[in-house]
């Protein structure tokens, strides 16, 4: 199989990479500073309002910023025409803004939630205008543009992925109102808390999920798209499962020194977040065959699945076990969606699985967190099952790796572009 499939992965995956990794890194390590100058109850505030704000963008938009994705990529916007380095650069600019104007008005002048609130709407405005500007977006808007024919065939293709994104949201950030309403802002703060921490594994898929979309795509209807799909899905849980048990190692400690006082318990439900991350990252892998094949109403059948297995075991067990029932009931969403996603989408592609070493690796991972609970003799056990997937995994580790290298020195190597 030609190589430029995977070339053209590795170097977009490397572009959002320089630009979500440098942006995410500057967020997350202001958790510090936000987790000392606010209170649980300020923090969970924020939370419920940022997760309102996620519910209300698709409703309100249509979610027609995928069809619009989807369709320019056949005739191949900023990201669908390919100007990823500026997408990412506008990235680094909203996080640059948002850390400034947060350390002023949330540390410095103590203005509390609405200091936050604020400092988000200044980087959105910022970044947005950065976007308008070098991006040449304006040569787009114009009356003449506007086809009814078009835009009705991208309403039907977006419309169903309204409810998968209400879906999504269900299974992410529902449990916040639910933690919220039995138990109080305290706990919504210090469950948000926590979920900043799995933030570092969907980070890394994240990015490649952005850029695996735009390939997922372009490669559907070739004839070697099994072999494709196959190789890249095994690439995805290879380095999500060698994350995932390195972090829990040293998950405990990392956690306390991260957050201020009020928070440290949040480690406690951080380990099950980072399994849900695990089957969310699946989960989109095999989503993104939905918009490759313009077949999105099983998006919708499949995330309300897992939202109906959310809300359910959320209700059934926060009365009984506290936050803890949000996070369990995250990572069986997720693996519910995953295992939905994979068998139905095999009416649009197929990809060739080890269900032995994958259920042997899986098990390995749900070991590595659970010992996070169990202090020292837990240390020994994960390093056991580090050893153990190093041991499974070796050689394609390093082929990773090596790939991984190509692509960033490829990158460096062609930064004077950005200039």
């Amino acid at each position: 199989m030609s190589s430029s499939p995977y070339r053209s992965l590795g170097k977009n995956t490397a572009i959002f990479a320089i630009g979500s990794f440098g942006s995410k890194a500057i967020s997350f390590f202001m958790l510090p500073i936000f987790t000392r100058v606010l209170t649980q109850a300020d923090y969970g505030k924020i939370d419920i309002i940022s997760t309102s704000i996620s519910l209300l963008l698709p409703l309100l938009t249509l979610n027609i910023v995928e069809a619009v994705f989807r369709f320019t990529l056949d005739k191949g916007l900023i990201r669908a025409e390919q100007k990823l380095r500026l997408f990412a650069i506008s990235d680094i600019i909203h996080t640059a803004v948002f850390a400034s104007t947060g350390i002023l008005l949330v540390a410095v002048l103590k203005m509390g939630v609405i200091g936050y609130l604020i400092s988000q709407i200044i980087a959105v405005t910022v970044s947005t205008a950065a976007l308008f500007l070098f991006g040449s977006v304006g040569k787009y808007i114009a009356p003449s543009a506007f086809k009814i024919a078009q835009i009705k065939v991208m309403i039907k293709f977006s419309l169903p992925l309204v409810p998968n994104a209400l879906a999504w949201w269900i299974m992410s950030a529902s449990d916040r109102y639910m933690l919220a309403f039995f138990l109080g802002f305290s706990s919504t703060g210090i469950y948000a808390v926590a979920h900043k921490f799995p933030m570092l594994l969907s980070v890394l898929n994240g990015v490649f999920y952005q850029a695996w979309q735009i390939s997922s795509i372009d490669q559907f209807n070739s004839p070697e798209r099994k072999q494709f799909y196959s190789n890249i899905f095994r690439t995805l849980y290879i380095v999500m499962f060698l994350g995932t048990i390195a972090f829990a190692i040293i998950l405990r400690p990392f956690i306390i020194i991260m957050t201020g006082e009020g928070f440290q318990e949040a480690w406690r439900f951080v380990p099950f977040l980072i399994l849900g991350t695990v089957f969310h990252s699946f989960s989109q892998f095999f989503g993104v065959g939905y918009l490759a094949a313009k077949k999105t109403g099983g998006a919708f059948r499949t995330s309300g699945i897992g939202a109906a297995a959310n809300i359910g075991v959320n209700l059934l067990l926060i009365p009984l076990i506290g936050i803890q029932a949000a996070s369990i009931s995250t990572a069986i969403a997720f693996f519910i969606m995953w295992i939905a996603r994979l068998i139905e989408t095999r009416k649009y592609f197929s990809i060739s699985i080890n269900w032995v070493r994958l259920s042997i690796e899986i098990s390995l991972v749900i070991v590595s967190l659970i010992m996070v609970y169990f202090g020292s003799i837990g240390t020994l056990i994960q390093i056991v099952c580090l050893i153990a997937f190093i041991t499974l995994e070796g050689r394609s580790i390093e082929a990773v790796l090596k790939k991984v290298g190509v692509s960033f020195c490829g990158r460096r190597k062609n930064m004077k572009d950005l200039r």
